[in-house]
């Protein structure tokens, strides 16, 4: 397994490899031993409807690692690190469960999940949830440069509804890096 970068630093693709018979497929999505600088302590499955948009969040100290296992998940990131060499830029991917493949994502990034149809994602953490480790904004602030391109507005949790914008978010993020 070889895990490729991407634009931002940090975030790490992995393809998965499905093996397929007429039963079905079987796809290994986390080994160990693989080179991710993360080791999850916590795997959390998640159902979305379609119409769906989960976050924007970001993480001050725990790495993501997240799959598809059903449907499509439209993935936004937004490096809010001012120190990484890619501070400030955006990135949009789509995932689908047919094209098998994983992410990581490390604190710092923010990330936002988006499903245009009924999905199953998979995602481990390498920190036990703690409430000071959770930021958020509103998906569609102008200030992430994510273009969702949606057709409907997005079902959203009471939490991603209330968020506050970008700018507030990203005071709380630098106030809990400083310490």
């Amino acid at each position: 397994m070889s895990a490729t970068s991407t634009e931002l630093t940090g975030v790490r693709l992995v393809p998965l490899t499905a093996h397929a018979d007429d039963r079905g497929q079987f796809v290994e999505v986390f080994r160990d031993e693989w080179p991710l600088d993360l080791r999850p302590v916590q795997w959390n499955a998640v159902r979305s409807r379609a119409g769906v948009m989960r976050g924007v969040h970001v993480h001050v100290g725990h790495h993501d690692y997240l799959t598809v296992l059903a449907g499509t998940l439209v993935l936004g990131l937004h490096d809010l690190r001012p120190d990484s060499p890619t501070a400030g830029r955006s990135a949009m991917m789509r995932i689908d469960a047919d094209d098998p493949l994983a992410v990581s994502i490390p604190p710092g990034v923010c990330h936002g999940f988006w499903f245009p149809v009924p999905s199953v994602h998979l995602y481990g953490v390498d920190r036990y949830w703690n409430l000071a480790d959770e930021l958020g904004c509103q998906y569609d602030d102008p200030a992430l440069g994510l273009d969702w391109a949606l057709d409907t507005t997005p079902s959203l949790s009471e939490r991603d509804r209330v968020a506050p914008d970008y700018a507030t978010m990203r005071t709380a993020y630098l106030a809990a890096t400083a310490r």
